[in-house]
Order: structure tokens, then sequence, then C-alpha cells
């Protein structure tokens, strides 16, 4: 009696992993944490380089995902975020006065998944790092000297999916990004017109397997 049980048993984890979804579409929101790194001045005689900063933000996005029959995956992604801009703006008599805006960064890039379960778990912890780009809006102040810009750079983190259904899945990732630094405003050491801009992202949100 245990061999037809045992048969069947077998034929339904094959039948499970025949059925695990290979491909992904995510849709969720996203938690935009920014660091608070120097971006430079809006002052063309005496610039201070620490009078423009990011402040945290909200966002939405996309991921569409190729998993293999193993233990990877391939993703490419597309976030926007809506992130706080604190500056310093100056008249035609050189004062000086605080400004904040909110200012629309959007990031599209591909990522790399290493999971830690075959597809077909239930439940899948990954690792991931990838490569991004990142249109940075300029923001609407009156007397803001920089230009809005496109920049690049890469990211890495993880996550967890837990099969709620057949189809569907709960997802929720952590990643760090690293990118250029946008705007091309003025600085007094210009050493630090170059580097990278840091920005820690929590996003969590639905996806449908197929």
């Amino acid at each position: 009696m245990k061999y037809p049980i045992c048969a069947v048993l077998a034929l339904l984890a094959c039948l499970g992993q025949a059925l695990a979804q290979r491909y992904e579409v995510y849709a969720g929101r996203s938690v935009a944490r920014m660091s608070r790194e120097e971006l430079g001045s809006n002052n063309p005689d005496t610039p201070v380089d620490n009078e423009t900063s990011f402040r945290n933000g909200y966002g939405l996005g996309i991921r569409l995902t190729l998993n293999t029959r193993g233990y990877y995956g391939h993703e490419l992604f597309g976030f926007y975020n809506r992130v706080g801009l604190h500056t310093i703006v100056y008249d035609e008599n050189g004062n000086g006065s605080p400004a904040d805006a909110k200012v629309r960064i959007a990031q599209a890039g591909y990522n790399f998944l290493s999971y830690m379960m075959p597809r077909g778990s239930r439940i899948r912890p990954y690792l991931t790092v990838g490569l991004h780009a990142a249109q940075h809006e300029n923001p609407k102040i009156a007397g803001w000297s920089g230009i809005g810009t496109r920049n690049y750079g890469f990211n890495y983190g993880g996550g967890i999916k837990l099969l709620l259904s057949r189809n569907l899945l709960l997802r929720a990732d952590v990643r760090d990004y690293l990118t250029g630094k946008p705007y091309e405003l003025r600085f007094n050491d210009v050493k630090k017109a170059g580097g990278a801009i840091r920005q820690q992202e929590f996003s969590f949100g639905l996806a449908f397997g197929f």
C-alpha cells in the first residue's frame, strides 16, 4: 500500500515543479530613504557644498522577472520615486533663502537574483545585485541653477517571496542604490562634485506568476 502512496506523492511533487512560476509581473509601493550627501550650491560666487541635499520620499514601480529552472533569476525594473529636496537660492543681491520642493526620480535597470530555495518553493528568500539609471527631475524653485540629469550606478540587496496561491505571490525587497551625483551644481571643493549619492529602498507588493 505504501508504494502507491509514495508514487502519488512523487507525482504531486513533480507537478508542483512543473506548475512553478517561470515568469512574474510585480507591482508595488516603496519607501525611499535618501542619504544627506552634499549636492552643491546655487551660489555662483562663494558656493557652500552642503546647501543642497535630498530628503526621504515614497514611490511605486514594477518588476518583470524570468526565473530559471534552479536557483537564479533575471529581472527588469522601473520605479518612480517622489522625494524631498532642500536647498538655498539667491536673489540678484546675493541674499540667500531656504527653499524646499518635491522632485521625481525615475529609475530603471537590470538585476540578477540568487535564490536560496528552488523554483516552486512556497517561501523563496534571495539576494540580488544589478545596474540602473536614474533620471533626476529639476525642482520647480525660482533661482535654481542646476539642470536635470541622468545618472548611473549599481544596487544590491535582498528580499523574500511568499507563494499565496498558484499564481499569486507576496514580495518584499530591501535595496541599496549608489548613483552618480545629479544636477551639476557648483562646489567650493571640486573633488566633491563627483562621487555618488546613496538611496535605501524598502518595497512591498504583489506579483502574478505564470
